[in-house]
């Protein structure tokens, strides 16, 4: 009987348990959406030609930084856009600390950079920084959990972030802030290669003097007359040069060394297309491990 009675008053307490616990969870939390149909993945459209332009002192000051120290090291940008085109014009290098495998921008230093500045009647210029860029030494290219938080916190607008390594690796991406954040990520860079107007009239008066053309299809060499232009119209032209995936190396986007030995013009796309068909074909893996 002692036995039935301490059973009931266990049962009694998980009764009330169980009220309790009821009463707790009620009324339940409202449901934060109603689940729709899933007609496909998100997409995110980009519009054509998007690209980083590096000018000739960019590039220049960016790999100088990079490889006068086996310390990461970063420096900062102003960017010139147009349209979908960002032109990295010059870098400044400011106070910082760093490592072979971090670096840390002094936050004193880039207000006092942006101050400076004005303070020269630059203000468009202060406006204009929007690019950071760091070096990852004998590290390969790519973006860190440290990286991803330093873009996160320098974007307002929009962030152009560059990283580089050795053999003149690069890799770009392109942060946007406001309502919608987000990350452009494998951003095609080039650096800028003004044409040598004088160069191209010397060239093109001496081809003139001792080549006879005697056949129809003229095969273009990947200089910088493109077919059908002339030395007068260069005088204009600007050539740009990309960072190759397949050769490694820097060349105009649409002429690549690895093309079967074929070094006359060919459109970007066909050219990529061709590349990679020979290496596939006869490219030595050792040579080229990618």
């Amino acid at each position: 009987m002692e036995s039935n009675k301490n059973d009931s008053t266990s049962n009694a307490g998980k009764g009330a348990d169980a009220k309790r616990t009821l009463k707790s969870e009620w009324p339940p939390p409202w449901p934060a959406g109603i689940a729709l149909p899933k007609n496909g993945d998100l997409e995110f459209s980009v519009s054509k030609g998007l690209e980083v332009v590096l000018s000739q002192e960019a590039f220049r000051q960016l790999f100088g930084y990079a490889y006068a120290t086996t310390s990461e090291i970063c420096c900062l940008g102003s960017v010139r856009r147009e349209g979908v085109k960002f032109i990295v014009e010059r870098f400044y290098l400011v106070k910082q600390s760093g490592s072979n495998a971090h670096t840390e921008l002094d936050e004193e230093a880039v207000a006092e950079l942006v101050s400076q500045l004005i303070a020269e009647g630059k203000k468009d210029e202060a406006h204009r920084i929007r690019c950071w860029a760091h070096s990852h030494p004998g590290m390969g290219v790519f973006w860190s959990d440290t990286d991803d938080s330093t873009c996160r916190n320098l974007v307002t607008d929009y962030l152009v972030s560059i990283v580089v390594s050795s053999g003149f690796a690069i890799k770009c991406r392109i942060d946007l802030g406001g309502p919608l954040p987000a990350t452009l990520d494998n951003v095609p860079v080039k650096y800028e290669l003004p044409a040598d107007t004088e160069e191209i009239k010397e060239y093109a008066q001496e081809v003139k003097a001792k080549v006879q053309e005697d056949f129809h299809q003229t095969r273009y060499l990947g200089h910088s007359l493109r077919p059908g232009s002339s030395a007068a119209s260069a005088e204009k032209e600007v050539v740009l040069e990309e960072y190759c995936e397949y050769c490694g190396s820097w060349h105009r986007p649409d002429w690549c060394p690895l093309v079967d030995g074929q070094d006359w013009y060919f459109e970007e796309t066909e050219s990529r297309q061709e590349a990679e068909g020979s290496r596939k074909r006869a490219i030595d893996q050792e040579e080229f491990p990618f």
